[in-house]
């Protein structure tokens, strides 16, 4: 007796809801959000050290670290030259995801039938798996047991590699594609958009 009153009561609560997800949807769209500038791009971009970028990635380094510090002590340093060299990968993948929704909102969504390719998609692409397989493979690193000793504590020199992607010359594609593709930005904008990259 109760179970179509209960049942009507569900189906009347879903339709509701659905009507206000809906409504919510229309009125989210109509509501007047500032467009953006393509100058704006540079307020979005999280700058990437180069500096630090290049000796965190130095063989040299790393080499030079596992023979002056004891065991532990390099396990430490190396862990915290890790976390940084993680950091800087989100940073070139969130910049290469920024430059990826500027270029769309300016040109255009892609369309793959047509077979063309921007330059700086193709730069945005290569960073995006280069930063996906270098941050999984930090990931699996920082969750080794260290601890105990029974791996060594890998060089982060390797990371420059992935696969057949060399993580700097893609972003310095990325750099040199995006300063392209945005030359319509005035000569100071262009100089900080590569700064922040």
């Amino acid at each position: 007796m109760y179970l179509p009153i209960v049942t009507w009561m569900i189906v009347t609560a879903s339709v509701m809801a659905l009507t206000y997800i809906l409504h919510c949807a229309w009125t989210q769209t109509r509501t007047r959000v500032p467009k953006l500038n393509l100058s704006d791009v540079i307020h979005f971009l999280y700058p990437v050290d180069w500096p630090l970028l290049l000796s965190l990635l130095d063989p040299a380094a790393d080499f030079e670290l596992r023979w002056n510090l004891n065991r532990r002590a390099f396990r430490a340093e190396q862990r915290r030259r890790m976390l940084l060299y993680r950091e800087l990968v989100q940073r070139m993948s969130h910049n290469s995801a920024v430059l990826a929704d500027f270029e769309n909102a300016l040109l255009g969504n892609f369309d793959p039938a047509s077979g063309l390719d921007s330059k700086l998609r193709q730069a945005i692409i290569k960073v995006r798996l280069y930063s996906g397989s270098a941050r999984l493979r930090l990931r699996i690193w920082l969750l080794l047991p260290n601890a105990f000793g029974i791996m060594p504590t890998p060089d982060l020199a390797r990371l420059r590699r992935t696969g057949s992607l060399d993580g700097l010359e893609a972003y310095e594609e990325l750099k040199t594609a995006a300063a392209e593709a945005f030359a319509q930005l005035q000569p100071t904008e262009i100089e900080a958009l590569t700064r922040n990259l």
